[in-house]
């Protein structure tokens, strides 16, 4: 029996994650791919197509034109009406706020990743509590009694997307040998995903 139970929990083990991955791209290759049935809808012969082969074509040309959008707004014309068009939507009442929302966190995650420095562990928001953290700037704002301090930004679980900002003495942050996408990993899964020994990754503060 409880080798039945082992070969159970290891099948679910290892097919989990497949069917997980399996679920999410076909989800999302469905969704952006049904966005363009109508326009299938318009030709007799494109009409005629099995829906599968639809829904696959809807989605190489979602592919295809997100390419072609950035191939337009990495130009001078792109860039030049995107400006425009960003100043347009963030003067606009209801929109703006969305939008500027929507674009802060497509920045974040997609374009300006460089933003996160390193992966840092600072006792926060009190003494006694460690929280994983990220620098956000190399610069050392000197405070007051004369301690130099760094901006640590501390993402949330399961959505790094958001967090706390501190501005920590430069003395009360540990560096760690953990990469940005390793510290992000370990946020999101909530500490399921972290490296084999944890502790050799801490380097003793300074």
């Amino acid at each position: 029996m409880k080798e039945l139970r082992h070969y159970f929990l290891t099948g679910v083990a290892t097919l989990l994650p497949l069917s997980v991955t399996v679920f999410v791209f076909w989800f999302i290759i469905v969704r952006l791919g049904n966005l363009f049935h109508p326009l299938f809808q318009v030709h007799p012969w494109l009409a005629r197509l099995p829906g599968w082969v639809a829904t696959l074509a809807g989605f190489v040309l979602f592919l295809v034109l997100t390419l072609i959008t950035g191939w337009i707004a990495t130009g001078l014309i792109g860039r030049l009406t995107l400006g425009w068009l960003d100043k347009v939507l963030k003067r606009m009442p209801i929109v703006k706020s969305i939008y500027s929302s929507a674009r802060q966190l497509t920045d974040a995650v997609f374009v300006d990743r460089s933003s996160l420095r390193k992966t840092v562990i600072a006792e926060y928001p009190r003494h006694g509590i460690f929280a994983v953290g990220f620098l956000t700037s190399d610069e050392r704002i000197v405070l007051a009694d004369g301690r130099r301090a760094l901006f640590v930004f501390f993402p949330t679980a399961p959505n790094p997307t958001s967090g706390w900002l501190a501005l920590i003495p430069e003395a009360d942050i540990a560096e760690t040998a953990m990469s940005i996408e390793e510290g992000l990993k370990l946020v999101v899964s909530g500490g399921v995903i972290k490296p084999t020994d944890i502790g050799t990754f801490i380097r003793p503060t300074a």
